[in-house]
C-alpha cells in the first residue's frame, strides 16, 4: 500500500490519537492548567453529593461513543519537530475498556489504536507495518513507554470525562471538594487506572473543563481540556441524553505536546442508526484479518523490538 503521508505526519496522527480524549480549554494551549490552591480560598463549597449527581446525570446512557473526529498536532514526538500536522478518523467507545481511534485517508487506514478488556494495541501501517501489542493486566510505565504512544487507551476514557462516578459513600467517590488557587474552578480527586484522575469543573454549571492524570509524585503526566459539549440521544435508556465535549485539547506535559481533538456528530451509534461493531475491538481478527501484513510486537517481552511469531490471544470480543 503507497501511503501519502510523510513519516512525520504519521507519527503526529499516531500520537494524536493515543491522547484522544477530549477538551475544549479554558486556557491556551502555552499556558499551564489553573493551579490547586496551597491555602484554603474563603468560597462556599457545594456538597460533594450535588457534584457526583450532575456528573452522573450528565453521563447517564453514555455506555457507547462514536464520532468523527479531526486531529491537529503541535509539539515533538520522538524528537521530531511536529508543526500543525492534522488528520482525521474515527473514534469508538463501548464502555468500560473498548476504544477504538483509526486514521484514514483515502478509503486506507494509516494507524489503529485500540483496546479491549485484555489488551491494548497500536497498528502502525505506514512503511515497514507493525502491531504493538500488550496486556492490560501486565501494563506497567516501561511497556507503555515502548507502546510509542504517551498514553494508554484506557487513560483516553478517562481523559474524555464519560464515565460515572460512584456514589457519594460508596468506595471511589471523592472524599472532599477544593478550590483552585485562584478561585475560579472546583476540582476532586478520584482513583484512576494506576493513578489519580483529578478533575476541575465549573463552579456554576459542574461541567468538567479540566482532567488531569497524575503520577505516583503528583506529577501530571497528561492534561486534556474539554469545552462545547455536545448531546445525543442514548441507545440503551430512552429519554436520556448524554452529552461529550466537541473540543479537547490534549497535553503531554514531558514531550511539550499539545493535540487538538475535535469531536463531530457524536452518537450512541454510526449516524445511519448502526451499533459499534464488536469486530472493531477483536484484536485477533484485526491482526489476522484486517491487517494481515502487521509485524506483530509483544510489548509485554523483554525484547519489546523483537517480532513475536503469535498475536497475543483474543478475548473474544467478536463471538
Amino acid at each position: 500500500m503507497r501511503l501519502g503521508w510523510s513519516a512525520r505526519c504519521a507519527a503526529v496522527v499516531l500520537l494524536g490519537l493515543a491522547t484522544l480524549a477530549g477538551v475544549g480549554c479554558q486556557s491556551s494551549p502555552s499556558k499551564p492548567g489553573p493551579a490547586v490552591a496551597t491555602g484554603p480560598v474563603v468560597k462556599p463549597l457545594p456538597p460533594v453529593a450535588s457534584v457526583v449527581a450532575a456528573q452522573n446525570e450528565r453521563v447517564l446512557g453514555l455506555d457507547t461513543l462514536w464520532a468523527r473526529i479531526s486531529l491537529r498536532v503541535d509539539g515533538k514526538l520522538a524528537n521530531a519537530k511536529l508543526n500543525k500536522e492534522e488528520a482525521e478518523g474515527y473514534l469508538q467507545v463501548v464502555l468500560p475498556n473498548k476504544v477504538a481511534v483509526s486514521i484514514n485517508k483515502l478509503g486506507n487506514t494509516y494507524f489503529y489504536l485500540g483496546s479491549n478488556d485484555a489488551l491494548y494495541w497500536w497498528f502502525d501501517l505506514t512503511g515497514d507495518q507493525k502491531v504493538f501489542a500488550g496486556r492490560h493486566a501486565s501494563a506497567t510505565p516501561e511497556t507503555v513507554d515502548r507502546f510509542g504512544v504517551p498514553v494508554h487507551p484506557l487513560d483516553l476514557i478517562e481523559l474524555l470525562a464519560i464515565t460515572p462516578i460512584p456514589a457519594t459513600g460508596q468506595p471511589g467517590s471523592p472524599e472532599k471538594l477544593h478550590w483552585s488557587a485562584d478561585g475560579s474552578l472546583i476540582w476532586y480527586d478520584v482513583a484512576a487506572r494506576g493513578s489519580t484522575k483529578r478533575v476541575l469543573i465549573d463552579p456554576k454549571t459542574y461541567m468538567p473543563v479540566m482532567v488531569e492524570l497524575l503520577d505516583k509524585t503528583g506529577k501530571v503526566v497528561v492534561r486534556s481540556e474539554l469545552s462545547k459539549y455536545v448531546a445525543f440521544a442514548s441507545r440503551s435508556i430512552p429519554g436520556a441524553n448524554p452529552s461529550v465535549a466537541s473540543r479537547c485539547i490534549i497535553k503531554v506535559p514531558r514531550q511539550d505536546l499539545t493535540i487538538t481533538i475535535n469531536v463531530n456528530d457524536p452518537g450512541s451509534g454510526t449516524p445511519d442508526g448502526r451499533p459499534i461493531k464488536e469486530l472493531a475491538f477483536n484484536f485477533e481478527y484485526l491482526a489476522k484479518k484486517a491487517y494481515p501484513k502487521a509485524v506483530p510486537v509483544d510489548l509485554d517481552k523483554k525484547e519489546a523490538t523483537d517480532p513475536v511469531p503469535d498475536v497475543p490471544p483474543a478475548d473474544g470480543a467478536g463471538k
